[in-house]
């Protein structure tokens, strides 16, 4: 049966979806350029700029699975709209309210929006083009969210110096909103999959609590209390596991991610691979400011060229996608960041900071083969009922190996001697073969995950 949707204009649904796609990503790095302005127009403390900051990725990761089984169940056109205007409309509040705390509670929506709109988009999109061209739209949809992480520092900056900090929000509202009410027209009932199930309310809060408790250790590695939280997580996960197994109607069909299954290896490989490239960047700004001396500007530039590549090549590799196997693009792909990471280790060893930009080209080029056809393979061997469930599995393994990888690279820069160069040079080394391990981790899913028909 023909699981694409029947709308009178597909073609503006699949402009349409990306272009959500774009804001929470925008509004995400946007933030960061524009956070010292905002700190000081409301008064925010040091905790209280932590916890802005982060409150947007918690409440993805939190919400990811539970949208995405209410886009399945409900429809998911209309949680795809909703996501876009809690965007929107916490932007444009965000623009005015003045207390700390509000503006917290108002970035914890925006993620639960952010959610919304990943935890569906890519199922709606699979729904709407024919299998033959799913890799080119899933690949454009991902072009799109690399353009606004890599638009948002710089539009973000322009913005805040040329009309203030508040223009960053009102831009981000004002598209949103417009998209918002587009999508509501165009899908007003697109389109649940999973009609007549219940959603399993336990099993989002243990999830929810699951991840909550991982995101607050992973904000503290170097505390003897991340241990503990960790545990407290892991507790969790297993109390989830277990409620999937004997609940009737589950929140994830964990059939779905048995051995053998493609989907298992696709967010596997998702979870392993962000969290061995995530956390480079970080790692690499301190290094070269701070350990070699390198300015912001040359620093910046350098980081840009593994962003910059992904937003270039995300698109064609999605249409190849199409027509290669996802299973060999994915590996070479993770061969191609894998390599990337090794040279960022010599480079620690050697001293050689020339390899840099190879390394980066590398990694850059890499993400962008196995991006678009790892999420092309786990649409593929999925029925449309549950495309929503992969959709939203592989974000919250993108954001729970984003996290991981971003408490490995404080724990490892946290032992550094800030005075010491020599430190920051060890510490490139170190952190180099640890990303690379997680590589090779991503690599090893990939490669057992078997072939499906697309």
């Amino acid at each position: 049966m023909d699981s694409r949707l029947s709308l009178a204009r597909p073609a503006v649904a699949l402009a349409l979806i990306p272009l959500a796609s774009f804001l929470g990503p925008f509004i995400a790095t946007a933030i960061v350029v524009a956070l010292p302005q905002i700190i000081a127009a409301r008064g925010l403390s040091t905790v209280q700029a932590g916890w802005y900051t982060s409150a947007y990725f918690v409440a993805a990761a939190v919400f990811m699975m539970p949208v995405a089984r209410a886009g399945d169940l409900y429809g998911r056109g209309p949680v795809l709209a909703l996501g876009a205007a809690i965007i929107a409309v916490t932007s444009l509040l965000g623009a005015w309210v003045i207390d700390p705390y509000a503006q917290i509670g108002l970035r914890l929506l925006q993620g639960a929006g952010s959610a919304g709109v990943f935890g569906t988009g890519p199922a709606l999109l699979a729904q709407l083009a024919p299998p033959e061209r799913r890799g080119r739209v899933l690949g454009m949809n991902i072009t799109v969210t690399y353009i606004g992480l890599t638009a948002g520092p710089a539009l973000g900056g322009i913005l805040t110096q040329a009309f203030g900090w508040q223009s960053v929000f009102y831009l981000t509202g004002v598209i949103g909103l417009a998209v918002a009410i587009a999508l509501w027209r165009l899908l007003p009932r697109a389109a649940a999959t999973a009609q007549g199930g219940r959603f399993d309310v336990g099993g989002a809060l243990l999830l929810g609590g699951a991840l909550g408790l991982f995101w607050l250790a992973s904000g503290r590695p170097q505390h003897w209390d991340a241990l503990l939280l960790l545990a407290l997580a892991a507790a969790l996960l297993w109390c989830f596991i277990i409620h999937q197994r004997r609940t009737p109607q589950p929140l994830i069909d964990l059939r779905l991610l048995a051995p053998g299954q493609a989907l298992r290896y696709s967010a596997g490989a998702a979870l392993l691979h962000y969290g061995g490239v995530f956390g480079l960047s970080y790692v690499l700004s301190l290094v070269l400011q701070h350990g070699v001396g390198s300015g912001a500007a040359r620093t910046g530039l350098l980081l840009a060229v593994q962003p910059v590549l992904q937003t270039v090549l995300a698109a064609p590799a999605g249409r190849l996608a199409d027509r290669v196997s996802a299973r060999r693009l994915t590996i070479a792909g993770l061969c191609l960041t894998s390599s990337g990471l090794a040279l960022v280790s010599v480079t620690g060893a050697t001293g050689v900071y020339g390899l840099l930009p190879v390394a980066l080209a590398c990694i850059g080029i890499g993400t962008a083969l196995f991006v678009p056809p790892n999420q092309h393979a786990a649409l593929a061997a999925v029925p449309p009922s549950a495309f929503g469930l992969a959709a939203g599995l592989l974000q919250t393994s993108r954001l729970v190996g984003q996290m991981a990888s971003m408490a490995l690279a404080a724990l490892l820069l946290g032992l550094l001697d800030p005075h010491a160069p020599a430190d920051y040079q060890r510490a490139l080394a170190v952190g180099g073969v640890v990303f690379f391990v997680l590589c090779l981790g991503a690599l090893a899913a990939a490669s057992r995950r078997p072939s499906v028909a697309s």
